[in-house]
C-alpha cells in the first residue's frame, strides 16, 4: 500500500472506499469533518466537490476547500470530471458507499429528477440503479413541498435522506460534539462502526 496514504489513515490497511460529495449547502464543515473520520476509522473516501462548495467554503470558513480536502484525502475530483471514476457503474460497486454531505437543494432535485449533470449526481444516480448505499445530508430550513417531494422520491428510490439535525440527548457541549453527531449517523446510515459520538442509553 501507499506509504503516504497509510500516514494520512493512520492505518497500515484499507477497509474501503467511501464516496463523498461536497457540495454548496450551508455546512462545509460536516463534508470535511466527515472526510477526516473516515480517514481516522481506516476507509479510503473519495471526494467529489462542486463549485458551490468552493465558494461557500471561502465565506463559511475561509479556507480553500480543494487545498484543504486534497490534504486529507488521496483522491479528489471537480464536479465537471464527468468521466472520473466515480462516474462508472463497473467502478462504483467496489464503494461501500455515498454520502453527499452537505447536500444542496439543488443536487437533491437533480438526483431526483434523474439529472446527471455533474460527476457528484452522476455518481449519485449510479449508486441508486446499483442498489448500494447513498446518504443525502439536507442542510435548509424549512423545506416546501417540492423539497419534501424531492427527498421522497430519493427515498423511495433507495436513497436515505438525512437531515442535518443534530440531537441533544448527548449533552454537547461544543461546536465539535454538534458536527460529530451529524457524521456519525451519517456514518452509521452506511453501516460504519464508530464511536464518534454518544448513542442513547439509559
Amino acid at each position: 500500500m501507499d506509504e503516504g496514504l497509510a500516514e494520512k489513515t493512520g492505518t497500515d490497511q484499507i477497509k474501503g472506499e467511501v464516496i463523498v460529495g461536497i457540495t454548496g449547502a450551508s455546512g462545509i464543515i460536516y463534508g470535511i469533518s466527515m472526510v477526516n473520520s473516515l480517514n481516522s476509522l481506516g476507509f479510503r473516501p473519495i471526494v467529489i466537490i462542486s463549485k458551490g462548495a468552493v465558494k461557500v467554503a471561502r465565506e463559511e470558513q475561509g479556507i480553500d476547500l480543494n487545498q484543504t480536502v486534497a490534504g486529507i484525502a488521496r483522491y479528489v475530483y471537480n464536479e465537471k470530471d464527468i468521466d472520473a471514476p466515480p462516474s462508472s457503474s463497473s467502478r462504483l460497486v467496489k464503494t461501500l458507499g455515498m454520502a453527499i454531505i452537505p447536500c444542496s437543494i439543488r443536487t437533491l432535485a437533480q438526483i431526483a429528477s434523474g439529472i446527471s449533470s455533474n460527476l457528484i449526481t452522476r455518481t449519485a444516480i449510479n449508486m441508486l440503479r446499483l442498489r448500494r448505499k447513498l446518504v443525502l445530508v439536507i442542510r435548509e430550513t424549512p423545506l416546501g413541498t417540492i423539497e419534501l417531494e424531492n427527498a421522497l422520491k430519493v427515498s423511495r428510490a433507495g436513497g436515505i435522506i438525512l437531515p442535518a439535525s443534530p440531537g441533544f440527548y448527548t449533552r454537547p457541549k461544543t461546536l465539535d460534539d454538534l458536527i460529530n453527531f451529524i457524521v456519525g449517523k451519517t456514518l452509521d446510515a452506511l453501516e460504519i462502526d464508530h464511536d464518534i459520538y454518544k448513542r442513547w442509553s439509559k
